[in-house]
């Protein structure tokens, strides 16, 4: 209570002052909160929710971040986290064709593992004292494998094996003889001259493709094969060469 001369009451901002201030009429002092006022402080910083419908005021639960290699932004609603990102190059879609990242078990983000591409190569060449070329064809002298690894643990491989044979030849006259890789005939040559053909021969080439899995060794065969030996032909040298192409790529 004031006693004595009245006092002299000023209302500040947002303040509302009535009474005289005397005992039977004192002053009473009403303070109102301007909402506009209130709304625009607040949502002039990160971290505010403001439900205009019910009133409500939250947080956002977003956090203040240091960003860097290609991030931006606070993480706040107002400024969320966002990467920079190229543009696509493709003319496919890169909502169907693009490739995804992921996130491992450290938090790391990675991507597809990468794709590979080896090689595995084996050559044979073996000498034989005139065996007779087999009359029956397609009949196998030789087998001759290759051993093929899938490196990666996380794919299929593509497999592309090159298949080569060259087989030495001595022909009488009036003799005949044939070679070939597996069932294929890849030769067949008649001496039909005037006087004997020694250590005849030519190469050839056939390929096949497979798929093994994920992490997987495996072996591939190829049947060198010889036939319609006729007229005391026969063959002194049979040289293989296999090569085979392992790739894995990236989805």
């Amino acid at each position: 209570m004031i006693t004595g001369s009245p006092a002299a009451v000023e209302a500040g901002d947002n303040i509302t002052v009535t009474g005289a201030g005397t005992p039977g009429d004192p002053f009473v002092v009403t303070a109102v909160t301007d909402c506009a006022e209130v709304r625009t402080c607040i949502s002039a910083g990160p971290g505010i929710l403001y439900n205009q419908a019910t009133g409500v005021i939250s947080s956002d639960g977003s956090a203040v971040v240091n960003t860097a290699c290609g991030l931006d932004g606070d993480g706040s609603a107002g400024s969320p986290l966002s990467i920079t990102s190229g543009a696509w190059p493709y003319p496919c879609d890169v909502t169907t064709s693009g490739t995804p990242v992921y996130c491992d078990a450290n938090g790391q983000i990675r991507t597809t593992p990468p794709h590979t591409a080896t090689q595995n190569v084996q050559q044979t060449q073996t000498a034989y004292p005139d065996v007779l070329v087999p009359n029956p064809d397609d009949t196998q002298i030789e087998i001759q494998q290759i051993a093929v690894v899938n490196p990666d643990p996380c794919r299929e491989a593509f497999v592309i094996i090159e298949q080569e044979m060259e087989i030495s030849m001595d022909m009488p006259i009036n003799s005949t003889g044939a070679s070939g890789i597996g069932t294929d005939d890849m030769m067949f040559r008649f001496n039909n001259g005037n006087s004997p053909q020694v250590s005849v021969h030519s190469q050839h080439t056939k390929v096949v493709a497979t798929i093994i899995g994920a992490g997987v060794a495996t072996v591939t065969q190829m049947r060198v094969t010889a036939g319609r030996g006729t007229g005391g032909a026969t063959y002194e040298r049979v040289q293989t060469f296999l090569q085979a192409f392992i790739l894995t790529i990236a989805d």
